[in-house]
């Protein structure tokens, strides 16, 4: 399963023509706060979308997540004044999903802005780290998503996007123990058009 979703993932996006009509790419950064560690931290992704037509994309996406948190884990004594020793963990995620993406592409023409709504499946990758515990997890990963498109300026194909949604991820271990990364993610990002041949 993991294979054919990376080999879906890489053919996509090495073999589609340039000259596909209303297709774009998204480059965007903003937070996830998923359930396990109930922290929030750093979210971001790259997204590859073909158009099928004005209305519809399809297309691919990967990209970073990183959260980091600090634990007390013992009292310790120095020089007669209390202290704690800390522990810093770190989760790295590596999603990979298809995307199908659904525009109101007539308000763009009218208003500059555009509505969307995106969903998308795949697989994602969490690796856990601290100094007393190292694992990876992974798992089937989904996640659907609302935003608005904002153009920048008249004769620019380049816009700006802002979207929020929910991602579920509750990835295991090789001995089935289960970390959900499922919870809220929230991106601002670019979007740069690709270009017809003309």
């Amino acid at each position: 399963m993991k294979r054919i979703i990376l080999a879906a993932f890489f053919m996509l996006t090495f073999s589609v023509s340039v000259f596909a009509i209303n297709s774009n790419i998204n480059i965007k950064g903003g937070i996830q706060h998923p359930d396990a560690p109930g922290k929030t931290g750093l979210d971001s992704a790259l997204t590859l979308n073909i158009g099928v037509d004005k209305y519809l994309t399809i297309g691919a996406e990967s990209g970073f997540g990183w959260v980091r948190w600090k634990d007390e884990t013992s009292k310790v004594a120095v020089a007669k004044v209390a202290g704690a020793t800390i522990d810093e963990t770190n989760l790295y995620t590596l999603p990979v999903l298809g995307v199908m993406t659904i525009r109101l592409a007539d308000m763009m023409e009218q208003y500059g802005f555009m509505p969307y709504i995106t969903g998308g499946a795949g697989y994602s990758w969490t690796w856990y780290r601290n100094p007393a515990f190292k694992d990876r997890f992974e798992g089937f990963t989904w996640q659907a998503l609302g935003g608005v498109q904002f153009k920048l300026g008249e004769d620019s194909g380049l816009s700006m996007l802002v979207e929020a949604g929910y991602r579920g991820a509750p990835v295991q271990n090789s001995d089935n123990v289960e970390v959900d990364m499922s919870g809220f993610i929230g991106r601002i990002g670019l979007s740069f058009p690709i270009e017809s041949a003309e």
